[in-house]
């Protein structure tokens, strides 16, 4: 019986520091995220307002990846992001991320809020285990300037010369546009 109770206490406590850990990890994916948005859209509403929406983009070809791995360098994880309808083929989604998209979809479609749609699961990838995070990124006004359906002739003409295989357009306002992406690993 004494021995029952010691394999308890010391399953109990095990399970609340693995609930620990979980939460770290996700505080600072949130965190990560958080410095990656504010990040881009500082220095693409800086570019879009001083040379126009073509520079915003020519901008945005070149420094988004820069930025993001800036981000990812200085945390110590893995950050992108990445959509269901790709500009940028370096952002392409691998099938767990797919899975989660397509489950804030559903969870869009079911009345939650966009702004507060996120996920977090422990994932192994040939026996490597993964703390996986995910946050939604939703359309929001300016986005739909690159993004939306009514973009001006000159900026789809660079668009489509930058991003020849683009999809990420005809969002509306509050469209899932994507989401942030992170992947930290596990001590084994």
């Amino acid at each position: 019986m004494v021995l029952l109770r010691v394999f308890l206490i010391f399953f109990l406590l095990s399970n609340f520091s693995n609930a620990n850990d979980l939460l770290s990890y996700e505080k600072q994916s949130k965190i990560s995220i958080k410095e990656l948005a504010v990040n881009l859209k500082k220095s693409l509403k800086g570019v879009l307002k001083e040379s126009g929406p073509i520079a915003a983009v020519e901008y945005c070809n070149i420094a988004a990846l820069d930025i993001t791995s800036d981000v990812s360098n200085k945390n110590n994880i893995f950050i992108k992001r990445t959509s269901l309808k790709l500009r940028n083929k370096n952002n392409m989604p691998d099938r767990w991320e797919i899975d989660v998209l397509n489950n804030f979809e559903k969870r869009k479609k079911n009345g939650e809020n966009v702004m507060s749609l996120s996920y977090q699961a422990v994932y192994k990838d040939n026996n490597k285990s993964f703390y996986r995070y995910m946050k939604a990124i939703p359309t929001g006004k300016v986005c739909l300037t690159c993004h939306g359906s009514n973009i001006d002739p000159k900026l789809a003409s660079k668009l489509s010369e930058l991003y020849p295989d683009d999809n990420a357009y005809n969002y509306k306002l509050g469209d899932i546009r994507g989401a942030f992406s992170v992947k930290i690993p596990l001590p084994n």
